[in-house]
C-alpha cells in the first residue's frame, strides 16, 4: 500500500488534479482554444478542414479594400466575405465543378497588363514584375487563378436559373413612374381619451357598485379607489373606441366618402408627400406617418380604393387611422427599350443576391470555421 502522507504520493495526485482542471478549463473556459491547436500565423482561418492562407487573404483584402487597412473589425468582416469565397468554391467542387490547366493559362494571360497587345502572349518581364509585387510565385499565381475561375463559373451556373418575365419588368415600370398620394385623420391615443374625458368620466357611487359586485378589487385600502376608476376609465375608453371603428368599418363597406368617415373620427386631417409604391409614406415633414407605414389594409387596399372614398379604419398603438386616394398616377405604356434592359438587368441581380444569400446561409449553417486572424 502507498503512503497516502508521501511527497511522492502527494506531487503526483496535484499533478493529476492539475491536469483535469486544465481540461475542463480548456473545454468550458477557452472552448476555441482546441480549434486553434495546430493553426500558425500563415494560416488565417479553417473552413471544413481547409485551411486559408494568411499572405492569400492579405492579398484580397488589399487589393479590393485597401483604404480600409489597419481596423480590425474590418479586417474580421472582410475575412468573413473572403470565408464566403471559400464556402462557394467548395461548394462548387462538391457539385462537380472543375477548371483544367488550359483554362487556368488563359485566365492567367487575360489578367490586366500581362500580354503584349501585338502578340497576344504573357511577357515574361511583365509577369515576373506582377509576381513580385504582389508577392507570390508562378504556382501560388496558378493556384489563385483556378480558385477565382471555379468560383465565377459556379455563380454563372446559379445566374442561369435566374429569369425575370416580361410582366414583372413591366410591373416595376409602373411602379417606378407612379406617383401616389393620400389624405389621412389620425386620432391619438392621448387625443382620444382627453376628447371623451366626459363621457369617461367615473362617479364615486360607479366605484363603489364595482368594488361591491367583484371582492378581488379590495386589496389596499389607499390605493383601490383610484386603480377601480381608472380601471373603469379605461373599459368606457375601450367601447367608444370599438364604437368608433364599427361605424367607420361599416362607413367603408358601403362605399361612403372619407368626409363622412371622417365626421365620425374627428380626427387631425393631413395630405402625405407623393410617394412611389413599396416607399414609406411621409407627412409633409418627411416623418413616416405611424399607422399607415406597413399597414396590411393599407398595402392590400390602397389601389383598390376610389378617390375620396374612406378606408376601413387603422386601428394602431398609436391611434385611430383612416385614409383616402389623393393622386395614383399610374404609367400603363410599355417600358422603352432601354428601360426594359436596365429594369431586367436590375430585378436579375437582385434575384441572384437573393439565392446567393440563401445558398450562403445554408453553407455557413453547416459550416466548421475557426477564425485565426492575425494580420499585424
Amino acid at each position: 500500500m502507498f503512503d497516502s502522507k508521501s511527497p511522492v504520493v502527494k506531487i503526483v495526485s496535484y499533478a493529476i488534479t492539475g491536469f483535469f482542471v486544465l481540461i475542463i478549463i480548456i473545454s468550458f473556459g477557452m472552448p476555441d482554444f482546441l480549434s486553434r491547436m495546430g493553426l500558425d500565423t500563415s494560416v488565417v482561418a479553417l473552413v471544413n478542414g481547409e485551411k486559408v492562407d494568411r499572405f492569400e487573404f492579405l492579398r484580397f483584402r488589399d487589393n479590393r479594400f485597401g483604404d480600409m487597412r489597419g481596423d480590425e473589425k474590418m479586417d474580421d468582416m472582410i475575412l468573413s466575405q473572403y470565408i464566403s469565397m471559400v464556402l462557394f468554391r467548395q461548394e462548387a467542387i462538391r457539385n462537380g465543378f472543375y477548371v483544367t490547366d488550359r483554362g487556368i493559362m488563359k485566365g492567367i494571360k487575360d489578367i490586366p497588363g500581362l500580354s503584349d497587345p501585338s502578340s497576344d502572349r504573357v511577357e515574361e518581364d511583365r509577369l515576373n514584375y506582377f509576381l513580385e509585387n504582389n508577392r507570390m510565385s508562378f504556382l501560388t499565381l496558378q493556384k489563385s487563378v483556378s480558385k477565382q475561375l471555379l468560383l465565377n463559373r459556379f455563380m454563372q451556373f446559379i445566374s442561369m436559373g435566374v429569369a425575370v418575365t416580361p410582366a414583372e419588368v413591366a410591373g416595376e415600370f409602373a411602379a417606378r413612374n407612379a406617383t401616389l398620394q393620400i389624405k389621412y385623420s389620425t386620432l391619438g391615443a392621448m387625443d382620444m381619451a382627453n376628447m371623451y374625458r366626459a363621457e369617461t368620466a367615473v362617479t364615486d357611487a360607479e366605484i363603489t357598485a364595482e368594488m361591491g359586485k367583484d371582492k378581488s378589487e379590495v386589496k389596499d385600502p389607499k390605493t383601490d379607489r383610484e386603480r377601480v376608476r381608472k380601471k373603469l376609465e379605461t373599459a368606457k375608453l375601450t367601447r367608444l373606441k370599438k364604437d368608433i371603428v364599427d361605424k367607420i368599418d361599416a362607413i367603408a363597406a358601403k362605399g361612403g366618402s372619407f368626409d363622412e368617415a371622417q365626421a365620425v373620427l374627428k380626427g387631425k386631417v393631413a395630405v402625405s408627400k407623393t410617394f412611389k409604391p413599396g416607399d414609406r409614406v411621409t407627412d409633409e415633414k418627411g416623418q413616416a406617418i405611424a399607422g399607415i407605414n406597413g399597414s396590411k389594409l393599407f398595402l392590400e387596399g390602397f389601389m383598390e380604393l376610389g378617390e375620396n372614398r374612406s378606408s376601413r379604419i387603422i386601428n394602431a398603438d398609436s391611434g385611430l387611422f383612416i385614409f383616402t386616394p389623393v393622386q395614383k398616377v399610374v404609367k400603363k405604356e410599355a417600358p422603352s427599350e432601354k428601360d426594359y434592359t436596365m429594369i431586367a438587368e436590375n430585378l436579375e441581380k437582385e434575384s441572384l443576391q437573393m439565392i446567393q444569400g440563401n445558398i450562403m446561409q445554408k453553407l455557413y449553417e453547416s459550416a466548421k470555421i475557426v477564425k485565426n486572424l492575425k494580420t499585424d
